[in-house]
């Protein structure tokens, strides 16, 4: 007797323990004390296109669909309310200003009611220009542009090669200047005049005196007889050349004249004679001829920008250098000029000898590149 009470008894207490977990345990039932009621949100109709839309094209009956969307989430540019048909009544029929994507809500501004009125979707080209950069085209060729392997998205770098004189600061002519004799009211004329570098007080230019313009030229004298001599140069002042880096590292946005809007890629075959249908009057079908580029556009900075302006409107002679994609290291670059040659590379000075090559040669024979010789033209 005494141990089925104890067993009774163990079983009540294990039947109390369960219950006072299971009440502890307990998930909160919503809406006890003690618990916050949430608030109810509004639900909105938004308007969202139900296809691609382009720019100019009318909104159709079906281009629009309703989403619905909390009211807190709706941006004030949405078209959105508690009428559906209200909402399509305000975009149904009108005008998009612009390219409208499928799924893309839309806003007041994405439509117009005359045709107008519309936002041009800019070029494709401007999209790949950094913030901070700029575009610009230069002219090139086979042997400026790296013999045409540069290709869109490349790396390049950009040579100027000039030619310089020397310039009377206030005429800015090429220099030697002119002299002409001047005779002084009453005296006797002189020349080369001495010290006369402009205008004279009290000297009056001789109209009698019928004497061309000379060079200014400079006084030796000769070292055996003593003589003074007027020396005055050969020809005309030989330009000095001089070459350097203007740009380092512009980025190639394209190589070529870019495709114009509504042209088509490649080059148009003619319809032979007698229809599509016909047969081609040759009995080998000729190859489309592919144009080398002539022009290529670089991404550059603003100032770069101004300089490579400036160079094409000067005459300059820029060439392009093509670098590895991955190259980032900045080098500094000097001036090369004859002297720069003559000393870095110790290039010696040939000495006057009394003997020279037959045929007398005044200037570097250039090799002649096959492909740089103008083909004939075909005969009738």
């Amino acid at each position: 007797m005494r141990r089925s009470r104890i067993f009774i008894l163990l079983a009540i207490i294990l039947l109390l323990g369960a219950a006072a977990a299971y009440f502890l345990l307990k998930p909160p039932i919503p809406g006890s004390e003690g618990e916050a009621t949430p608030v109810p949100v509004d639900v909105v109709f938004v308007a969202i296109a139900a296809q691609d839309i382009s720019r100019g094209a009318r909104i159709p009956e079906d281009g629009v669909i309703m989403s619905r969307m909390n009211a807190n989430l709706v941006v004030e540019t949405m078209i959105s309310g508690p009428d559906e048909e209200g909402i399509r009544s305000r975009i149904v029929d009108r005008i998009a200003r612009q390219d409208i994507a499928r799924g893309v809500p839309i806003t007041e501004a994405m439509l117009t009611e005359t045709s107008g009125d519309l936002l041009a979707g800019g070029s494709n080209a401007a999209l790949a220009i950094p913030a901070g950069y700029t575009a610009i085209a230069i002219p090139m060729d086979r042997l400026s542009g790296v013999a045409y392997a540069m290709q869109d998205g490349d790396v390049v770098d950009v040579l100027i090669s000039l030619l310089l004189v020397d310039i009377d600061p206030d005429f800015q002519t090429i220099l030697p200047n002119q002299t002409t004799p001047l005779t002084a009211s009453g005296g006797t004329a002189e020349f080369p005049a001495p010290n006369i570098t402009g205008g004279v007080t009290g000297v009056e230019v001789s109209e009698a005196v019928n004497i061309p313009p000379l060079p200014f030229g400079k006084v030796e004298t000769d070292e055996v007889t003593g003589q003074p001599f007027h020396i005055i140069p050969q020809e005309q002042q030989r330009p000095r050349a001089v070459s350097q880096r203007l740009v380092e590292a512009a980025i190639v946005l394209h190589v070529g004249t870019f495709q114009l809007e509504g042209e088509l890629a490649g080059e148009i075959i003619p319809v032979p004679e007698g229809g599509v249908g016909a047969p081609a009057p040759d009995s080998q079908a000729q190859a489309p001829t592919v144009k080398p580029p002539d022009i290529i556009t670089l991404i550059v900075t603003p100032q770069e920008a101004l300089a490579l302006n400036w160079a094409l409107k000067v005459g300059a002679d820029l060439t392009f250098t093509l670098r590895a994609p991955n190259d980032t290291e900045v080098t500094e670059t000097t001036s090369v000029t004859l002297q720069y040659l003559l000393d870095t590379y110790e290039i010696t000075i040939p000495t006057k000898l009394p003997y020279g090559m037959e045929p007398r040669l005044e200037k570097l024979i250039i090799p002649e590149l096959p492909n740089d010789k103008p083909t004939a033209p075909p005969q009738q």
